[in-house]
């Protein structure tokens, strides 16, 4: 890793008048000074463009792209990652925010470590509810571990935002042509998409390092994807995403043996994996 790499960091948003400054200015108050800020607002209604505009009249590190009419959540991202020019990603969501010291503490672990990938541990946060817990303080990989243990959705976090990730790579495995199948439509829920960039990431990396701690806080809300969808169906769009990515790019199918063995418990996923099943996965250098 270069000594100083330029971080993008992205924040697509939709009608987050009530947490983006929140978001924003947690990028914004970080001990490290190399960064860009893009925010892609995709058609607000509440006045989300308009506050994120008035911060980027005092901070040229800002910069907004607005969006007449809501594109849909992937093409949003997609905006971002299309603006970005960092050496590394960090996909912030409108709604969460970090910790002063996340990006300095995952940049000086990173180039102890000589890794590609960092990550930290989440802490999830219910403001309306008043509570909170840490997950995913997970130990040190190996490059095969971690991409073992990410498919089978043990260890890492589905989400970005606790990870710095190369560009490179990002754009390599932005996935916005997961097959729709029995109903699991991830392109369209933005659900899967985002696993499927680290686990694309981790497969091109020869170290990830990991920061026990929690340095990012995720809300949890009836707003977001993650509270406001059933869960099964969650369960079932990550598990969908992660067998197609395996077969994919060539990995064994005993990788995804968790993902596999959750969708044929449901009869209705079965038609969606049987081809995955049987045919046999592209050549990869993956292990």
């Amino acid at each position: 890793m270069m000594s100083d790499p330029l971080i993008s960091v992205l924040i697509p948003a939709y009608n987050r008048a009530d947490t983006i400054v929140r978001c924003i200015n947690s990028a914004q108050a970080s001990r490290y000074e190399r960064l860009e800020i893009i925010v892609s607002d995709n058609g607000s209604t509440d006045g989300t463009a308009d506050m994120v505009a008035g911060l980027a009249e005092t901070d040229p590190r800002i910069e907004l792209i607005r969006h007449r009419t809501n594109q849909g959540p992937l093409p949003n991202w997609k905006a971002c990652l299309d603006r970005a020019s960092g050496d590394l990603i960090h996909w912030l969501w409108s709604d969460d925010w970090i910790e002063p010291c996340f990006y300095a503490t995952l940049i000086d672990g990173m180039k102890k470590k000589r890794a590609m990938v960092g990550f930290s541990a989440v802490r999830v946060v219910s403001q309306a509810e008043g509570w909170s817990y840490i997950t995913h303080s997970f130990p040190p990989l190996d490059r095969e571990k971690a991409l073992k243990e990410g498919l089978n959705g043990r260890v890492f976090p589905v989400s970005p935002a606790a990870a710095l990730l190369p560009i490179a790579s990002v754009r390599r495995y932005f996935h916005d042509n997961i097959p729709v199948r029995n109903g699991l439509d991830c392109n369209r829920r933005a659900i899967g998409c985002d696993a499927l960039m680290i686990l694309g990431c981790i497969h091109d990396a020869e170290t990830v390092f990991n920061h026990p701690e929690p340095l990012v806080n995720f809300s949890s809300h009836a707003g977001s994807i993650t509270v406001g969808t059933d869960h099964d169906l969650l369960l079932a769009h990550y598990a969908w995403a992660r067998v197609w990515w395996a077969r994919t790019v060539g990995l064994p199918r005993r990788h995804c043996l968790s993902d596999l063995l959750f969708l044929l418990k449901n009869r209705r996923y079965l038609s969606a994996i049987s081809g995955l099943l049987f045919r046999s996965p592209r050549k990869s250098h993956a292990c």
